[in-house]
């Protein structure tokens, strides 16, 4: 009978021919890491704290752009969507800034783009 773990860290018995369990330790899983060594746990929690640092500018960049606070809220959920598809793995504080900013000022114009050119909603 084999007994495996779901943990990394637990190591597995396994019968050997001898009829003598034998501890086998796989050491960290590599299936959940990612190439610069975090895990996608550690890498999202990251991303989170990181986005809810800079909501606050966020939303006050996508007000300034847009003029309404619905669809600056919507502009600030499309930056989030589109930036949690793929998050780098910036270090440092600024460097994930400016890429939400970056992201969300396309996110912005955008909407623009798209309310100019909806029949329904004249230019203001």
């Amino acid at each position: 009978m084999f007994m495996t773990s779901t943990s990394p860290q637990l190591p597995i018995t396994a019968p050997i021919a001898t009829g003598r369990a034998v501890r086998i330790d796989l050491g960290p899983s590599s299936r959940h890491v990612k190439p610069d060594g975090r895990s996608r746990e550690d890498t999202q929690s990251t991303f989170d704290l990181q986005f809810s640092r800079c909501r606050k500018l966020l939303q006050f960049l996508a007000l300034r752009i847009l003029r309404c606070d619905e669809e600056a809220d919507q502009a600030v959920k499309n930056c989030r969507l589109t930036a949690s598809c793929n998050p780098p793995a910036f270090t440092t504080d600024g460097a994930f800034k400016s890429w939400f900013v970056r992201i969300l000022i396309d996110e912005a114009t955008l909407m623009l783009r798209n309310r100019q050119t909806s029949p329904a909603n004249p230019s203001r």
